[in-house]
């Protein structure tokens, strides 16, 4: 029998299961913040257990927290939303995308989604038997969006378009003249905008973050998604939201409902102190993903490898089609041979094969470490294929 080729998620799973059997693995890939949760979250937490908050919350989360959910998408995002009737408390991302996805489409609606990007949009969007239409973007002009492709594949199938600034895994950050335009085209065709904001607080240079629920005309139509994992180093709390107008977001509310109920109680509480406690340990994390964003720029200039500068977020997307192999024979072999963990674009798109995202997720030392050695990887790989 012939093994089956291994696609997206799984192909990440078995690069990160091989990972996990050498001691000195670095992995390069994988989109968790090094960085501890900080220490008065953490006592938030505790404090709730000691205190025996333990019952069942509402669907959409205690209103405590959707307050301050409110607060910060106002005080960050210029979104107004009312923490009553438009706001949902999540598992995390990963359901907040995954309910935006359910909530927005029906079986055979197109859904427009530069690429590349996160791969489980496309899991969702399979799952509710709709279509995704893929507008292509490239290194040479950071991964930017082109309204004008996104305006040219609107049918009359089109029912959403996703927004992921900055995006994962390019980096791209969408500017606001741009934002402005894909947000004419919804109003145009009268599609619902899928916003995923989760990197919002990572952006670099003078590049700037706008959310399109913030513009005239498109709260009405935006869902926007955001979690406590990436900013305040929580990935394990599984703890996000959406926020959005009353109507698409009472579908949203009924769908977690019948799906997983309450979040943890726990990490609501958690969240309450993330959000209105102290926020310099994500001013931190913010200059320290500045500073090793330019050791990963200079190392794969080193190598002379392409990539799309990254204007915000924790990545890097590189093309790696100069080797004449593909991307998951690349990450293959950087992980066999040197024990470094790079996530091979393949697994985010079929049209990436030659791609591979690498983070800045790793201290400084560790970081230097797994670009020398990535370094070694290419040079081996590079001999091999002249």
């Amino acid at each position: 029998m012939t093994e089956k080729k291994l696609e997206g998620t799984a192909l990440l799973y078995k690069l990160i299961g091989e990972a996990r059997t050498y001691d000195d693995a670095i992995i390069m890939g994988r989109g968790d913040p090094d960085f501890d949760t900080p220490e008065h979250i953490v006592e938030a937490a505790k404090d709730a257990m000691v205190n025996n908050h333990s019952e069942y919350t509402p669907p959409e989360g205690i209103l405590p927290l959707r307050e301050a959910i409110a607060d910060r998408v106002k005080r960050i995002n210029n979104i107004d939303v009312d923490p009553e009737t438009e706001v949902v408390v999540t598992n995390g991302g990963q359901e907040a995308l995954f309910l935006m996805i359910v909530a927005a489409m029906s079986p055979g609606d197109e859904i427009i989604i530069p690429e590349p990007n996160y791969n489980t949009y496309k899991d969702a969007v399979d799952f509710v038997g709709g279509k995704k239409v893929d507008i292509q973007t490239f290194p040479e002009n950071a991964f930017r969006a082109d309204p004008e492709d996104v305006r040219k594949a609107v049918t009359d199938k089109t029912r959403a378009m996703l927004l992921v600034s900055p995006n994962n895994p390019s980096a791209n950050v969408i500017s606001p003249e741009d934002m402005n335009a894909m947000l004419a085209i919804a109003q145009e065709h009268d599609l619902i905008i899928i916003a995923d904001d989760i990197y919002d607080l990572f952006v670099y240079d003078d590049f700037e973050h706008v959310s399109p629920a913030s513009l005239p005309g498109g709260k009405e139509r935006t869902l926007t998604l955001n979690a406590l994992s990436k900013a305040y180093s929580m990935t394990g709390w599984r703890l996000g939201w959406i926020v959005g107008p009353a109507d698409l977001m009472a579908r949203v509310k009924d769908l977690k409902a019948a799906i997983s109920g309450g979040t943890s109680i726990i990490s609501q509480y958690a969240g309450i102190a993330a959000l209105t406690g102290p926020q310099e340990p994500v001013e931190m994390m913010a200059e320290a993903y500045r500073q090793r964003r330019r050791m990963v720029i200079d190392a794969l200039d080193e190598m002379g490898m392409k990539y799309g500068v990254p204007q915000g977020g924790q990545f890097v997307f590189a093309d790696i089609g100069f080797t004449g192999l593909g991307s998951a024979e690349v990450a293959q072999r950087m992980l066999t041979e040197q024990h470094v963990l790079a996530y091979p674009g393949a697994a985010f798109s079929k049209d990436r094969k030659d791609y591979l995202r690498m983070t800045f997720l790793q201290p400084e030392d560790k970081l230097k470490e797994g670009l020398e050695r990535m370094k070694l990887a290419m040079e081996s790989i590079m001999a091999d294929t002249q």
